[in-house]
């Protein structure tokens, strides 16, 4: 509004002071030196000109409205005029229908006119609201972010020295200890264990929302990857009552260009969710690759609690869990899956579930290619 009033002041300023400074230079000179006052009519071209720039670059006048009512204006003196002309009855009661007709239409060509420019303008406040808004919500978004991941580095330091000295007293490294109290520790190790998991999905996620995932991309060797993995959940797989297993294709395995430690915690997971939401039956790990598109897939299925098929499309969404999630009493806030589907994206991969319902297992898939293409950051 400053820029609008500042320009039209500045031109009609400007045209003022042309008509002053050459009828005050007329006045003083001789007599007939009053036709410089003729050069005064310079300054309404630039006048113009500011005109203009405003009416294009702030639509201070609207051309639309002001054409419309010319328009209509102009058509009811036109058909009026024929008055003086008619000379039957006749002509005079069409003349009269015409002229009629052209100011109905007129009014209404402009009140539709006006109200699409309220619209317009209702729409621009709400847009400029909006983007106010937004802005609002990005910077509480960062906010978020940036204290998700002071407060998760905070946790992790003592949930790591509590890990640590709750083992050493299980493995009896400060004596002998009595078999309830072992119970209990062994409690508090699995909660805390939760609690570590929770803090490093907390961690991936700000890390990964802020840009600051950062990738180590090297050469490995896929199927000691997967060995390992195999070999960490083997023992809480046999506790639970569960046949565990691994199939490796027929031929070797090619190394895998990629992120071995992010590969090991996206695959680490499923395991870990098919582990847990399994009661009974077997938990089964599957290799493939294929040649000719030169991608790895890693298969976990389970004879697990299943999942519905209302549940798929949201189930990588973050804080999400399957409907049968909470029947089992299975910890979880519903970041990991979330987390993984962030990571092997970024890695140039893909990961998807399938299920045939609830109670019937569900099978994870994770590809991901042999060699690392992906170059955009997180």
């Amino acid at each position: 509004m400053k820029k609008k009033i500042a320009l039209l002041g500045v031109g009609i300023e400007f045209f003022l002071f042309s008509f002053f400074i050459t009828g005050y230079i007329a006045g003083i000179l001789a007599e007939n030196s009053y036709s410089l006052e003729f050069y005064g009519l310079f300054g309404m071209p630039i006048f113009m000109v500011f005109l203009a720039y405003l009416i294009v670059k702030f639509q201070v006048f609207n051309i639309k409205m002001f054409g419309a009512q010319a328009l209509v204006v102009g058509l009811v003196i036109l058909i009026g005029s024929q008055f003086a002309f008619v000379r039957n009855n006749t002509n005079r009661i069409l003349t009269v229908i015409t002229l009629f007709l052209a100011t109905g239409f007129g009014w209404m060509l402009i009140s539709s006119i006006k109200k699409e420019m309220e619209r317009k303008e209702e729409l621009q406040i709400m847009a400029d609201s909006l983007a106010v808004t937004n802005d609002r919500l990005r910077k509480l978004d960062n906010s978020k972010s940036e204290f998700i991941s002071i407060a998760s580095h905070q946790l992790r330091t003592p949930l790591t020295a509590i890990k640590g000295f709750v083992s050493l007293i299980l493995e009896g490294s400060y004596g002998k200890i009595e078999p309830k109290i072992k119970e209990v520790l062994g409690k508090i190790f699995i909660s805390n264990e939760r609690l570590i998991e929770l803090v490093e999905d907390l961690l991936n996620i700000s890390r990964i929302e802020s840009g600051r995932m950062e990738k180590k991309i090297e050469n490995s060797k896929f199927e000691e990857l997967v060995n390992e993995i195999y070999d960490t959940f083997s023992l809480r797989a046999k506790k639970r009552g569960l046949k565990f297993e691994i199939i490796f294709p027929e031929n070797p395995l090619p190394e895998i260009e990629t992120d071995r430690n992010k590969m090991r915690e996206i695959i680490s997971n499923l395991i870990d969710n098919a582990i847990k939401y399994t009661e009974r039956g077997w938990v089964r790990i599957k290799i493939s690759y294929s040649d000719s598109d030169e991608i790895f897939r890693v298969s976990v299925i389970d004879t697990g609690i299943g999942t519905l098929k209302e549940d798929i499309p949201f189930l990588f969404s973050k804080f999400s869990r399957g409907t049968g999630a909470s029947k089992i009493n299975a910890g979880g806030a519903g970041l990991g899956l979330h987390v993984g589907r962030k990571m092997i994206e970024a890695l140039g991969g893909k990961i998807w579930v399938e299920s045939e319902g609830a109670g019937k297992g569900s099978t994870f898939f994770v590809e991901a290619p042999k060699n690392y293409s992906v170059k955009e950051e997180y």
